[in-house]
């Protein structure tokens, strides 16, 4: 029995270290540093820079690159946001919230934080439940030899800012951000950065000037796929205005979506050689939201996501099922040429798989 219970002892304990990580200490923290300032008291120097340097906000920093200049106004609006004797500057300033984004994404956790103290003090009490509702999201964009667990995986709630973001194996969550999606979709959030870090990519060995094509491709992918579980839900009518951006990535997606194909014609003619700078600025937008979004979109909708999903870990896959949707699709949205797809062949073709 003494054997028995030690071996339990032993399952339990290797259980427990194996759990994911949920650590919600910096949204937690805020609204410490808030009560602060409605007090009518700034912080001090050495109590701001300690919150920055938390865990799940020094990540975030980190990967928005943001300089000292940017995080001391938003210390600044903060200010004015919570302390009462900056009231006036603040009805001003939200009389054009788009003017004063900064504000406004400030003000809102003011105006809506006993509903997010209880939303955050609900996912603190059932942290695995919230983690395996992420997973079960992200699983359906992932074919299921992807459909692992990884339990060094953090998940981090902030308070900073309005986005979220996988970083350096972790994943950094905007609290008002998740909360609002999580209304509409649980785990949607959640879901669609924990993809970024269960997909498995095939990696290809390419001539040196079709490297930045195939970059574009991979990126097209990594994004595109994944807002299938978060982006689409952007545009439902209970979000915040400033969170419906679903519609503008689809149309901007569409515009912008014969630039890629002037790009792959331009690469096989030998015309130009494009850097993968040039490629992330002049021809794709938003690390491959767009156009990969509404190039995944129109392959949803005319009943190829299936085969997107299973065909995850190969990236000349959205062009080509894409133009198989496009060519099906009533409102005919564009088409890649015969040229562009020819190279993209070749391109596959002569490719080295790495892994």
């Amino acid at each position: 029995m003494k054997k028995l219970f030690t071996l339990l002892l032993l399952v339990a304990s290797g259980y427990a270290a194996q759990a994911q990580v949920v650590d919600v200490s910096a949204a937690e923290r805020y609204f410490e540093l808030v009560d602060t300032l409605k007090s009518g008291k700034q912080l001090h120097d050495d109590t701001w820079h300690q919150f920055l340097a938390m865990k799940g906000n020094q990540q975030y920093i980190e990967n928005q690159n943001y300089k000292e200049s940017y995080l001391n106004n938003y210390r600044k609006t903060m200010e004015v946001v919570y302390m009462p004797e900056h009231d006036s500057l603040l009805q001003v300033r939200l009389q054009d919230w788009q003017a004063n984004y900064m504000t406004y994404s400030i003000h809102v956790y003011k105006a809506h934080e006993a509903e997010l103290r209880q939303y955050l003090a609900q996912l603190k009490a059932d942290k695995e439940g919230y983690v395996n509702t992420m997973y079960q999201t992200c699983y359906s964009m992932l074919p299921k030899r992807m459909h692992g667990k990884n339990a060094s995986t953090g998940v981090y709630l902030i308070a900073l800012d309005n986005d979220a973001v996988a970083h350096k194996g972790n994943m950094v969550l905007n609290l008002w951000l998740e909360y609002k999606f999580n209304q509409v979709k649980p785990g949607a959030v959640g879901g669609h950065e924990l993809h970024h870090l269960l997909n498995k990519p095939k990696r290809y060995d390419v001539a040196e000037k079709d490297k930045s094509l195939l970059l574009m491709l991979q990126l097209l992918m990594n994004e595109g796929v994944p807002d299938l579980i978060d982006k689409k839900y952007a545009v439902a009518p209970n979000m915040p205005e400033d969170m419906q951006w679903g519609t503008y990535l689809l149309d901007l997606g569409k515009q912008n979506l014969p630039k890629v194909d002037a790009a792959i014609k331009e690469i096989a003619s030998g015309q130009k050689e494009y850097s993968s700078k040039e490629i992330r600025n002049q021809v794709i937008g938003m690390s491959g939201h767009v156009p990969g979004f509404y190039m995944a979109d129109v392959i949803e909708r005319n009943g190829l996501k299936k085969r997107l999903v299973s065909n995850m870990d190969n990236p000349f896959q959205i062009i080509h099922l894409y133009n198989k949707a496009a060519k099906k699709d009533k409102s005919k949205p564009f088409v890649f040429s015969d040229e562009a797809i020819a190279y993209l062949k070749k391109i596959e073709s002569e490719a080295k798989v790495l892994n």
